[in-house]
């Protein structure tokens, strides 16, 4: 039984410590956003922010875009580890880890104009294979889960994955 204990606790420490020191955008606190953003995010952000009626519509036309265009998934994620470490402006639209589609997204809403720092949130999935992470958006007064990873798995915007999700 202690073994088991410190099996627990040397996994809590690797996932919520280790890893959240070493991978971009899953720190203990939000990454900053950069300055200057590719062409074609800046243009999206400016087609969607036009065409959305008020702020919760420009989440969900967001939202939408970056998981059509970017998606998450298990294996990718054990297989392509190393993606959480690079540059999220150098994929082309495919896989992108959760930190990454989260730290695209929280570019898309804070670059619109509609959002601050202070309305988005960033969460962490208790018992996950690896770290998981979500993100929680003001919008009149209401904070809505936002998990572009866990689009793949047919959770909508105002929900996210827990525990183990595959």
């Amino acid at each position: 039984m202690e073994i088991f204990f410190i099996v627990i606790i040397a996994y809590l420490v690797f996932v919520y410590v280790i890893l959240r020191i070493i991978i971009p955008n899953s720190g203990f606190k939000k990454s900053s956003l950069p300055k200057v953003i590719p062409q074609e995010f800046a243009m999206k952000i400016h087609e969607i922010n036009t065409n959305s009626k008020d702020y919760f519509d420009y989440l969900q036309e967001a939202f939408n875009y970056i998981t059509t265009t970017f998606y998450g998934k298990r294996l990718e994620t054990i297989f392509l580890f190393r993606y959480a470490f690079e540059d999220v402006y150098k994929y082309k639209p495919g896989y992108l880890p959760c930190t990454s589609l989260n730290y695209l997204v929280r570019i898309f809403l804070i670059k619109s104009g509609r959002f601050i720092e202070e309305d988005i949130k960033v969460k962490t999935v208790p018992l996950n294979f690896f770290i998981h992470q979500y993100l929680q958006v003001k919008v009149d007064g209401k904070w809505i889960d936002v998990d572009p990873w866990s689009a793949h798995l047919e959770i909508p915007l105002g929900k996210h994955s827990f525990l183990f999700a595959i």
